[in-house]
């Protein structure tokens, strides 16, 4: 499928597929839904989804009719990033967006805030590599980054 929103272009055929979700319907049941998560090449990430008749994707056909249809939703990198770890399974999830950082106790949660940065692709690229390669979160990488450069004391 092929969609312009907001004068850009989504194009499942020639974006990468990052994983799928389906709600274990039959494509003959109503209620069928499945969705899929892409990353263009430019690195926006949308959903493209179908769904049968009784699904938030039907699609209107006449006065009290309802059909099957398909769309397609950009999404934001946060967006994307909470999707996939609603919908993918662990190692599709750290395929895509690395290894997310191990729970701690409680106390961490309580110490750290959750903010939306947009970085460079080169960054996120640079942050991924050495994540794989050292097994350090990039949230952690991004904190000892920012300490080293401003000073100030490192979260626990």
């Amino acid at each position: 499928m092929r969609k312009i929103i907001d004068g850009r272009t989504y194009n499942t055929e020639t974006s990468k597929e990052i994983g799928v979700w389906s709600n274990g319907c039959s494509r003959r049941d109503f209620g069928f839904c499945r969705e899929a998560l892409y990353k263009n090449t430019k690195g926006a990430y949308f959903i493209y989804g179908e769904g049968g008749p009784m699904s938030k994707y039907s699609k209107s056909a006449g006065q009290n009719s309802w059909t099957g249809g398909e769309d397609i939703t950009p999404l934001s990198v946060e967006e994307a990033r909470k999707w996939a770890e609603e919908h993918l399974e662990p190692e599709e999830y750290e395929a895509e967006f690395g290894q997310p950082e191990e729970a701690e106790p409680t106390t961490d949660l309580v110490n750290r805030e959750r903010v939306n940065l947009t970085l460079g692709n080169d960054t996120i690229a640079l942050l991924r590599r050495y994540s794989a390669e050292t097994g350090v979160p990039m949230a952690r990488m991004v904190d000892r980054a920012i300490v080293k450069m401003y000073g100030g004391q490192e979260a626990e």
